[in-house]
């Protein structure tokens, strides 16, 4: 499969580096690219986990309670 991605002109710097980077480790720029997404994507995995928590006991007031105090006026 194949994937194109369009680097915008402002992440100039960033095409500069991994180009730095597959020289320097002698490893094509693709494969430091998909190495980069599966350790980005399988960090994000593990933080999008909800716990979940508890309130305590909730009692809801009645339509009389919750306005007595402005009827009274």
């Amino acid at each position: 499969m194949q994937m194109n991605i369009y680097v915008p002109k402002n992440k100039e710097a960033l095409l500069a580096a991994l180009d730095r980077a597959a020289t320097l480790s002698n490893r094509p720029k693709n494969e430091l690219v998909l190495e980069a997404l599966e350790r980005y994507l399988t960090g994000t995995e593990r933080s999008v986990e909800f716990k979940s928590f508890s309130l305590g006991d909730m009692r809801t007031g009645r339509r009389e309670e919750l306005y007595r105090d402005r009827l009274e006026k």
